[in-house]
């Protein structure tokens, strides 16, 4: 029996009509959209106010029932031949499970086709895999993506390989401040054949780097930690089996947003607006920040509309999911998943996200850079 992280009750939708016109969501119509009270003469009494408009009334939601066609999207022809360490899953791609200390070493040489629904048991759930897959079934041409908190660069190297099996252009950039992972990444990448780069130094080093092109890597790694500015932040000092790790220490402390005393280190941060730099837009952005991703995105909404076309969140509490909601929403942007975190409210933490057992998951869609029905 596959492991599973938790269980997915069933959930009451309410279903309604937009009436209003689709050619209203065309392309060249500014976003977000208000309903305005109509002109008043001078003199005559003010009428009500101006009604905010969230969302775009023609993004359509994901759901349970879309998913394991999405996935099977991915689903490899040929497989690779099972060897000692490797995991191989139903998309092709193989996982050096001796190097992930969480996960169950009893995957070690083992194929399998099974679709992970709802999860794999090591990395992710399903609505994280049908996020890649949305964002390669509406891609044209090239895929780029950019995954920040990137840890082994899962979601990197496995949309380059799927790409490239569509016959796709395909480039990533993974950003993971930890040396240790970001080392993970880039074994991971020659494990799937996808050349790779690491690139390190200091913040402006880093940025050059960038801003000069991958060169002859399809995957670059980078050493440094992703945020809205250019500049240096502590990182924790944490034990290999670790994936919570976060740019976030209480005040003053030595204390992380789960309440746990780290000795942290001084980490190069880059802007994320040199990550999505470039005359290719990104494809799909993928965020797991573990509890800053509000604090990151919000200073960048501007640029990630410029240049991103789906954005994956990992959400880590539930005051920053609805801070990401009333904030996109307000820009017009489509919710395509919204599958909330599970928190246990036991102990005592010094965040919201220290509670947090199982991350949830944010698909966003950007209205700027979709294709549009002709009006």
């Amino acid at each position: 029996m596959r492991p599973t992280i938790r269980d997915r009750p069933g959930k009451r939708q309410t279903a309604y009509r937009d009436t209003r016109p689709a050619e209203a969501y065309c392309a060249g119509v500014r976003l977000p959209f208000t309903v305005r009270a109509p002109e008043r003469s001078a003199g005559e009494p003010a009428g009500p106010p101006a009604v905010p408009s969230l969302g775009n009334g023609i993004a359509r939601p994901i759901t349970s029932e879309d998913v394991p066609g999405l996935l099977e999207s991915l689903r490899a022809n040929v497989l690779p031949d099972a060897e000692t360490d490797f995991l191989v899953d139903w998309s092709g791609i193989r996982t050096r499970i001796p190097m992930l200390p969480w996960a169950p070493q009893h995957l070690s040489g083992v194929t399998c086709i099974d679709l992970p629904i709802p999860d794999d048991g090591y990395r992710s759930e399903d609505v994280e895999y049908a996020s890649l897959a949305e964002a390669l079934r509406t891609a044209h041409d090239t895929f780029r993506v950019v995954e920040v908190g990137a840890g082994w660069a899962p979601w990197s190297v496995s949309g380059i390989v799927y790409a490239r099996r569509r016959g796709l252009r395909a480039q990533g950039i993974a950003i993971e401040a930890d040396v240790t992972r970001a080392g993970w990444a880039v074994q991971h990448a020659h494990d799937n054949d996808v050349s790779v780069e690491l690139v390190e130094g200091s913040p402006a080093e880093i940025g050059a780097r960038l801003l000069s092109g991958h060169g002859d890597a399809e995957l670059l790694v980078v050493l440094a930690a992703g945020w809205h500015t250019t500049t240096t932040l502590q990182f924790p000092e944490i034990d290999e089996a670790d994936m919570g790790a976060a740019v976030w220490t209480l005040p003053g402390t030595d204390v992380d947003y789960r309440g746990a005393h780290l000795r942290h280190r001084e980490v190069p941060a880059v802007c994320l607006d040199t990550l999505l730099a470039g005359s290719t837009h990104t494809d799909l952005l993928h965020i797991d920040v573990q509890g800053v991703e509000f604090e990151l995105l919000e200073p960048m909404s501007d640029a990630i509309q410029a240049h991103v076309r789906l954005m994956a969140v990992g959400t880590t509490n539930r005051l920053a999911e609805g801070q990401l909601q009333q904030h996109l929403l307000a820009r017009g942007w489509g919710l395509l998943i919204d599958d909330p975190c599970t928190a246990h409210f036991v102990m005592t933490h010094p965040t919201l996200s220290g509670f947090t057992v199982q991350d949830g998951t944010q698909l966003w869609e950007n209205p700027f850079l979709r294709e549009w029905p002709a009006s």
